[in-house]
């Protein structure tokens, strides 16, 4: 029997590359946010067909995510100060009273929320639903749509399934 399937191609999807401005590709990185750009892209390409009615029913569902960072939380550890030199230059004070946060616990703590906001809007018995499915990860990853990756979901699954739980 013979395969008439290209290589860039498996039994569901099809690997398309695609040319794009560099100027719509900072837009669209500066939204996105942690999101994967093949999930965001998916997802706004999904969106758009409902909007033109091509797509009868959500196949996955929006999260709403707010991904923007204030300047405030980024630089909550250090505040801004004029130092006097030779010309006014604007100085970055380390303030000991506020505990400094790395970057990765940054990400972590908002990928954690991310994931469990889209957990919190999830019915009981999608919950069960999951729960009771032979490869949950992969049942809630459907359920939630590409909001975080696989990996997030396999690191804090002990969270998430005492989350479906409750």
């Amino acid at each position: 029997m013979k395969n008439n399937k290209r290589a860039n191609e498996t039994a569901t999807s099809v690997r398309k590359d695609m040319r794009m401005d560099k100027d719509l590709l900072a837009l669209v990185d500066a939204v996105r946010g942690d999101v994967p750009f093949a999930a965001w892209v998916k997802r706004a390409i999904k969106m758009r067909l409902e909007k033109e009615n091509v797509i009868r029913e959500r196949t996955v569902k929006s999260v709403p995510i707010q991904m923007k960072i204030e300047k405030e939380n980024i630089n909550r550890d250090c505040t801004i100060k004029s130092v006097p030199i030779k010309k006014s230059v604007k100085v970055l004070r380390h303030n000991p009273k506020v505990k400094k946060i790395s970057s990765n616990m940054q990400r972590s703590i908002k990928t954690k929320k991310i994931l469990f906001d889209a957990i919190k809007i999830l019915s009981v018995e999608e919950k069960i639903e999951i729960i009771k499915a032979r490869y949950p990860k992969s049942e809630l990853r459907k359920a939630i749509g590409d909001v975080v990756s696989k990996d997030s979901i396999a690191k804090y699954w002990d969270e998430i399934e005492r989350s479906l739980n409750n």
